[in-house]
């Protein structure tokens, strides 16, 4: 059995098997291949391959295979002396001297020092192996989804240019669960290209690609998702017991806040600083571990810039950190406004940024790629010359392969000589790139201030390189493991700057281990977090409590809901402040939109991931189509992704910079004039509420994205949700409630007629809905309908006009309408009617869409839109929005067939088929089968399972 045609249960036994076989460390192919046989798991080298690339097991170095976050065991430190390499043949050793001889003459050295072995305090070991265990049971939990994951993207355009790498945008397919700063592979017609995710933004990612690489209009993104976790947890199990260049005691310190607050602090005399942010600096310019607390529009980025420039003053290294691209713009940005003379080497960004405002600086560069690419440009255009050497002789030696039955003496002599030539040319490009990978180490060696994401710190060119300040920005978002081994590459004098009451790491796993480590952030693994809810101030804590950001009534929501125990103060300057964005809907600070009345429903995208709500979006495209000219700023954001991937298509393309659409998870750190915050959640459809709602006490995860959302917006607030279920009667602890309660308190309440009052995109339609469907299908190229358990008794006039569209297409199925049987699996004698007339009827369980998507027109209703009742109906017109409504309510073939594609019937009662799309414990899956015999008689017609989930018995359905 091979990994491409095994089921379910056969490839978990295989992940299993092979998981278990590497447990140990790495393993020889032919001796896994052994010990999966003995373990009753038949497989071949192609199926081992195929497992372990596709869930991220292991990776194939030579004929070893690797496990995933796998080291050496650590030892007790100076107990191993390095073993000497092997010698290098004649033409490797010639290579190695004359690259030494170019990187001397630039001031590179070849061979580093090894730095000292840091402090290891009696404790680190133990704190060392629980973070490890953690990170490996994160690496479990990822890898059991299967990590490699192929998402089809589209419209790639060039956003920026570089000598060395090209930023290139396009739109995703699909869901992107990669992180920022991961390695993947852009498939462009069958070729693949070694990319870096620079930034994800709802259903847009930013790809670092190689400067030659072309624009391609569709490829497919392959993300690994496993790769940087894996990259995490080997580190951490190499420094058990400390390692060169890594301070154990400094990583240590960030598991505990108890240290006490200097007599005397220095003097700082920065004029912009408000009285806060003055003793923040101060506190942070004192060793140890400052913990700089920022809540929303206080501050913290322009805190940060100048407690930089005050460490450079006095001569400080300072490494400055953050867990995304975007924040750690945000800083760098900060810190040359306040010391621009740092641009051309004094400061140097690693990595890709998401602002190109970055790249290219007439002023200095800044970024790793360009300074180094100027420094080792004597380097670079040799590896050019040596590449372009290597391309000839293969061209040289494929013209001889051809003809190799054939060749004469002379021949073979002539390809002696070009084999010779290609090994000698591969060996000085391996050596030319640990020549440039030096000029990169020196570059940093040699800055003042090293800007890069947090993971960078774990990988090769920050490896063992020493600082003498460490500054984690957005700490809130950065795993307790990953921080200690950031903070490991300073003193112990560590700046921890965020807001815990914002945005946890995200974290799949969910053992006692993991939530220890990995969900909480530096500020709750050292209880800054509970001494802040217990009315005390932890020792070295320094809180901003005036902010710039929201308008008054905004920042009293805010604060009294997630702020209580430290109340934001509004700056004096914000009531003054112009208002350069506004609309008829957003006439006031606070705005909610209840749809309470509506009964919108919730669905899943693609029947099985992430929560949407197409009413609340065609809502949303009435406000946001009749905003014109007025609104410079605006960002539209939700908690769920497929949700936000709809927003984004709201948008128009033409409009200016100061419009965006994203989850909140990647809203974070931004602003705008006016934000729409869109809950998506109504108790209908899918259920329960998501936890976010349930779950909204202090500190919880709901609270804080409900936080970060709000917080956000600068002048208006509109809030669309179903108070009736958001708001239902909670603790008084609860913030979620708190919020709600404020925000009915002062806020104006819209309902849905009145935001539609003006709109022109969407309108809600009262009568004549079967005679404007006709009207809408005629000419329509495509049509998916979505219909719930009801008599169709609008199906049947619209027969004739689904028909014709049918078969305006032979090749493909353009009709596609979704119908949810009886329990014992009947259709309605009007699906059967339409079925019969040539029209592609699919059976689906439960169905929670009601819509119909007729080319660039969205219907919706609360009820089954063709039923005798289909309660509120609402009609939008909109290209992109359609386009991105069929690509989340799209079925994916595979178990069963999909959209676009003819069901089954049921070889013993003749019943159609059915898809499932929820097991027996009520959670997303797919199956497919016949609902009478599968459930009345246990057999089986065709398999109907899926993840070892028996789908007889859905009678229920």
């Amino acid at each position: 059995m091979t990994g491409v045609d095994m089921g379910a249960g056969a490839e978990r036994k295989l992940v299993t098997a092979v998981r278990q076989a590497l447990s140990q460390g790495p393993m020889p192919q032919e001796d896994l291949l052994v010990a999966l046989r003995q373990a009753g798991v038949r497989t071949d080298s192609s199926g081992l391959y195929i497992a372990c690339t596709t869930h991220g097991l292991a990776d194939l170095r030579g004929h070893i295979w690797e496990p995933r976050g796998w080291a050496a065991p650590a030892v007790e430190t100076g107990t191993a002396a390095p073993q000497p390499s092997p010698p290098a043949p004649a033409g490797n050793r010639r290579a190695a001297a004359e690259i030494r001889r170019l990187a001397s003459s630039i001031g590179v050295p070849m061979d580093e020092p090894t730095p000292p072995v840091g402090p290891v305090p009696a404790a680190w070991p133990r704190i060392a192996e629980q973070a490890t265990r953690a990170l490996h049971e994160e690496l479990r939990a990822v890898t059991d989804r299967r990590t490699l994951q192929d998402v089809p993207v589209s419209g790639g355009v060039v956003v920026a240019e570089t000598t060395s790498r090209k930023l290139m945008r396009f739109e995703a397919e699909g869901d992107l669960g990669v992180s920022e700063g991961a390695q993947a592979t852009l498939v462009v017609d069958g070729t693949p290209i070694d990319v870096e995710v620079v930034s994800v933004f709802g259903n847009v990612v930013t790809l670092s690609v190689p400067p030659g690489a072309t624009v391609p209009e569709e490829a497919v993104l392959r993300c690994d998702l496993s790769w940087l976790l894996s990259s995490q947890s080997k580190r951490l199990r190499e420094l058990t017991n400390g390692g060169p260049g890594f301070n154990a005691e400094a990583a240590a310190l960030l598991t505990a806040s108890r240290a006490a607050v200097p007599d005397d602090l220095p003097t700082v005399t920065a004029e912009h600083l408000n009285h806060g942010q003055r003793y923040a600096v101060q506190l942070a310019l004192t060793p140890g571990v400052t913990w700089l607390w920022g809540p929303p529009g206080t501050g913290k980025t322009t805190t940060i810039g100048t407690l930089v420039a005050e460490l450079c003053v006095r001569g400080l290294r300072v490494l400055l950190t953050a867990p995304t691209n975007a924040a750690v713009d945000i800083a760098v940005k900060s810190v040359l406004k306040e010391i621009p003379e740092l641009a051309g080497g004094g400061l140097v960004r690693l990595g890709q940024p998401s602002d190109t405002d970055l790249v290219g600086r007439s002023d200095g560069h800044v970024l790793i790629d360009e300074i180094a690419a100027k420094r080792g440009e004597v380097l670079a255009r040799r590896r050019v010359r040596e590449g372009q050497e290597i391309r000839d002789l293969r061209l040289r030696l494929k013209a001889l392969q051809r003809r190799h039955a054939n060749l004469t003496d002379a021949d073979q002599e002539e390809r002696l000589t070009l084999e010779r030539g290609l090994a000698e040319a591969t060996a000085t490009i391996r050596e030319l790139d640990e020549a440039l990978h030096q000029v990169r180490r020196q570059v940093c060696r040699e800055a003042e201030v090293v800007a890069a994401t947090s993971h960078q710190v774990v990988l090769r060119t920050l490896r063992e390189l020493t600082f003498d300040v460490v500054i984690l920005d957005e700490a809130s978002m950065t795993t307790t493991a990953l921080a200690m081994l950031v903070a490991g590459a300073g003193s112990g004098h560590t700046i921890v700057a965020g807001d815990f009451r914002q945005l946890p790491p995200v974290v799949v796993a969910d053992t006692p281990a993991a939530q220890e480590w990995l969900l909480k952030s530096p500020f709750e693994k050292a209880a800054v977090d509970l001494a802040v809810g217990g009315r005390t101030t932890p020792g070295r804590l320094a809180a901003l409590t005036e902010q710039y950001r929201m308008r008054s009534d905004i920042n009293h929501v805010v604060s009294e809901a997630f702020y209580p125990e430290s109340p934001l103060i509004t700056g004096p300057k914000v009531s003054t402040r112009p208002r350069p964005s506004c609309a008829d809907w957003a006439d006031g600070e606070l705005v909610l939109l209840d749809t309470s009345q509506l009964g919108a429903r919730t669905a899943r995208k693609q029947g099985m991931s992430s929560r949407y709500n197409l009413m609340h979006a065609q809502l949303i495209a009435g406000l946001v189509a009749g905003s014109g000219g007025d609104v410079a700023s605006l960002g539209v954001i939700s908690p769920f992704a497929a949700q936000a991937g709809l927003l984004e298509s709201l948008l128009p393309e033409a409009e200016q910079v100061g419009w965006a659409a994203s989850t909140v998870h990647r809203f974070q750190g931004g602003e705008r004039d006016i934000v729409v915050y869109d809950t998506v959640d109504t108790g209908r459809g899918v259920r329960p509420l998501h936890r976010w709602f349930t779950e909204g006490e202090a500190g919880g995860t709901g609270a804080r994205l409900l936080n970060v959302a709000a917080s956000r917006a600068r002048d208006h607030l509109v809030v669309v949700a179903a108070l009736d279920q958001l708001h239902r009667q909670r603790t008084a602890r609860d913030a979620v409630r708190r919020f709600f309660a404020r925000l009915v308190e002062r806020g104006r309440i819209l309902t849905a007629d009145e935001a539609l009052h003006n709109a022109s995109v969407t309108r809600r339609v009262t009568h004549d809905i079967i005679e404007l469907l006709v009207a809408d299908l005629a000419d329509a190229r495509s049509v998916d309908m979505w219909l719930p358990r009801a008599p169709l008794l609008g199906l049947k006039p619209l027969i004739p006009s689904l028909k014709l569209i049918a078969e305006q297409d032979v090749d493909t199925e353009p009709v596609t309408v979704w119908v949810e049987p009886d329990p014992d699996g009947y259709l309605s004698a009007e699906a059967m009617e339409a079925r019969r007339g040539g029209v592609n009827i699919r059976p689906c369980t439960p169905i929670l869409e009601s819509s119909a998507v007729i080319d660039d027109v969205v219907w919706t209703s609360t009820g089954s839109l063709l039923g005798p009742d289909p309660g509120v109906v609402l009609r939008t017109r909109h290209a992109g929005f359609a386009d991105a409504v069929r690509r989340a309510q799209r079925r994916r073939p595979g178990i069963a067939p999909g959209s676009g594609q003819l069901g089954d019937d049921c070889g013993r009662c003749a019943r159609m088929l059915v898809r499932f799309e929820v097991g027996r414990r009520g959670l997303p899956t797919v199956g497919y089968g016949c609902m009478h015999c599968d459930s009345s008689s246990g057999r089986r017609s065709r398999p109907v399972t899926r993840d070892g989930v028996d789908l007889a018995g859905l009678r229920s359905f």
